[in-house]
């Protein structure tokens, strides 16, 4: 009943005020919809700006087979200096240029490609650097094939002709084995405020101890587990409300599928909270001044989200933090959530589980020995 009554209060003091609900509770629910919103409703096609100076019949071969994709939304360029311009401006995301004298350098037997321009590296970038690569290969296959057989270089445009035909195709069948582009970064930021608690818990702990709360509690005719039970539902309480709730609205009110079942979706989130938890008893141990509290955002929340992959995947970074990556409990969270939504079970993230379960374990543990209920706000 006493551990009842220290959870009650303090998820009062958590979210019982506008300012709390509205931070850790709507917030999250309406910016991780945004998010699935805006990914869900993006153009799939990519504008791709480009310029063909060719006068043989390559160019025109090449630029037609990208419209063919469907992934790309192509517009002509008058001059270079536009081109490039379209490109600085991001009015394109990529841009490219046939040179002068493009076929007739493919007939010789020369090994040119096509200039390409971006600011950054994306996918869509690299999607049509692979795609011109693989056009002027096959136009290439075509002109061996024309000088082994003997036949003039003029037929090539008849050939290329044909070929844009496209009468033998490839039927693919997508079994949609593989977890949605928006569930990434959707959980990304749910796991971002989810360790907001971390800042909100050391701040409750902090102000405590500098009010001697936490002293008149434990000198209280209580059991001291029954203290550290009651602080443990609260916090997991408002946590798990949280998660519920985000996850609710956005599979049930916007019909968003993140691919995989709401329980193990949910158990995952669970034991990264119970994660998130123990490094908020741990940090809350070691912060002895309330001056403090703010530092807890540079040096804990947003290195960690950064490194374990909440606002980008962890295989683009180098290796080294790749390694890294593996010491926050972020990491394991969003590699256990895109292996369920890829369609494997609960037994293939069993080991990404019990890790977040070590890091609740170890980092309550640490938390428990470093927390000094009988000290004050060191000055």
């Amino acid at each position: 009943m006493n551990s009842l009554f220290i959870a009650v209060n303090l998820i009062k003091r958590t979210i019982g005020n506008w300012r709390g609900f509205l931070l850790f509770i709507v917030a999250p629910a309406l910016l991780v919809s945004l998010i699935i919103w805006t990914v869900e409703h993006q153009d799939k096609q990519a504008a791709i700006c480009y310029l063909n100076l060719d006068e043989g019949p390559v160019g025109g071969h090449v630029v037609r087979e990208l419209e063919l994709t469907g992934r790309y939304r192509l517009s002509a360029a008058a001059s270079p200096e536009s081109l490039r311009e379209a490109v600085t401006e991001r009015k394109a995301v990529a841009a490219f240029i046939i040179p002068a004298g493009f076929s007739q350098s493919l007939m010789e037997g020369r090994a040119v490609r096509a200039e390409q321009l971006e600011l950054a590296m994306s996918e869509a970038s690299f999607t049509l650097r692979m795609s011109l690569d693989h056009t002027i290969q096959r136009v290439n296959n075509a002109i061996r094939m024309l000088k082994a057989s003997d036949q003039p270089g003029d037929r090539l445009g008849q050939m290329l002709e044909q070929a844009e035909k496209h009468q033998v195709r490839a039927i693919r069948t997508d079994f949609g084995s593989y977890a949605s582009p928006a569930l990434g970064l959707a959980t990304g930021i749910l796991l971002i405020f989810l360790m907001g608690l971390v800042n909100n818990s050391v701040s409750i702990m902090v102000e405590d101890r500098k009010q001697k709360t936490m002293t008149r509690i434990f000198t209280a005719p209580v059991p001291a587990y029954e203290i550290m039970l009651g602080n443990f539902l609260g916090s997991f309480a408002v946590g798990t409300l949280q998660i519920v709730l985000v996850l609710g609205f956005t599979r049930y009110g916007m019909n968003f599928s993140y691919g995989l079942p709401f329980m193990p979706h949910l158990l995952v989130m669970e034991c990264f909270l119970l994660a998130v938890m123990g490094i908020g008893s741990a940090v809350a141990g070691l912060v002895r001044n309330s001056k403090n509290i703010g530092a807890v955002n540079a040096i804990v929340t947003t290195p960690t989200c950064m490194l374990g992959g909440c606002f980008w995947p962890v295989w683009i970074m180098p290796e080294f933090m790749q390694k890294l990556a593996n010491f926050v409990p972020q990491t394991w969270a969003i590699e256990a959530i895109h292996r369920l939504g890829s369609g494997q079970g609960l037994g293939d993230v069993a080991m990404h589980l019990g890790v977040l379960g070590l890091f609740a374990v170890v980092l309550l543990g640490i938390g428990s020995v470093v927390m000094k209920p009988g000290e004050t706000e060191a000055g």
